[in-house]
């Protein structure tokens, strides 16, 4: 349905793959003077940003297939806006990480709409350094779709069964770290299962108490801290793991 708006209220992204929830959620903010965009997968957001002017983003931290704590940095190097994570996950390492990744807030679901409208005016309230510079907004061409990834100095090579670092040096790996890296390179920014990730490198279905894949998991995140940092493989809780993938070159 489309609704007119006054063009001086703040538009703010609404992005949760859960449809029923994302309107609910549109619907309370606009009666509190916001303009409400909604969107219910990473794709979109990414083309919403690309294409207009919005002044902040509440973002599902689980949005689908994809965790978007390792999403931040890329977010960030589109928009300064605020960006309220909504997260029903309670772990303080996962908000640090956030936090630190770019985001300014967490909301732990199920937030009232009260304390949300009170949270996105609170951020609204604050400029941002570009807002503090004078507008530069452009709106980017249409696009069809995100933009492909970046390129990377790093490679994996099947063949050899080895990855190497982009000035050339092999990065030291086990079978099963090999394998474990190789699967969660394939998609990063989404979620691997542990079942997954068990029937890929130990080819056997994952059992209960079963502690290969975190045992490969803690070993691949000691050799990679030092070229992409402790956060480079993200724990979803209950679920399995996220790579944040290889910096661009």
């Amino acid at each position: 349905m489309m609704t007119s708006f006054d063009s001086a209220m703040p538009t703010v992204v609404v992005a949760d793959d859960e449809a029923a929830l994302t309107g609910e959620v549109a619907d309370y903010i606009q009666r509190y003077g916001m303009r409400a965009i909604e969107v219910n997968n990473f794709g979109d957001l990414v083309a919403v940003l690309q294409q207009q002017k919005v002044d902040a983003i509440l973002l599902d931290q689980r949005f689908g297939t994809v965790d978007t704590l390792v999403m931040l940095p890329q977010l960030r190097s589109m928009t300064d806006v605020p960006i309220l994570m909504h997260t029903g996950n309670r772990e303080e390492m996962d908000r640090v990480l956030g936090l630190e990744q770019g985001a300014d807030d967490f909301l732990l679901k199920p937030v009232s709409g009260r304390e949300l409208v009170a949270r996105l005016r609170a951020h609204l309230r604050r400029p941002s350094a570009r807002q503090a510079a004078g507008p530069s907004f452009t709106p980017a061409a249409p696009v069809a779709a995100a933009p492909p990834p970046a390129r990377t100095g790093w490679r994996v090579v099947q063949a050899e069964r080895r990855v190497y670092r982009p000035d050339g040096t092999p990065l030291r790996l086990t079978t099963a770290e090999f394998d474990t890296l190789s699967a969660l390179a394939q998609t990063p920014g989404e979620t691997r299962t542990r079942d997954e990730l068990t029937r890929l490198v130990f080819r056997r279905d994952w059992r209960p108490g079963d502690r290969a894949v975190d045992n490969a998991i803690l070993h691949l995140r000691q050799k990679l801290q030092d070229d992409l940092g402790e956060a480079c493989i993200v724990t979803v809780r209950q679920m399995g793991y996220v790579f944040s993938g290889f910096p661009p070159a």
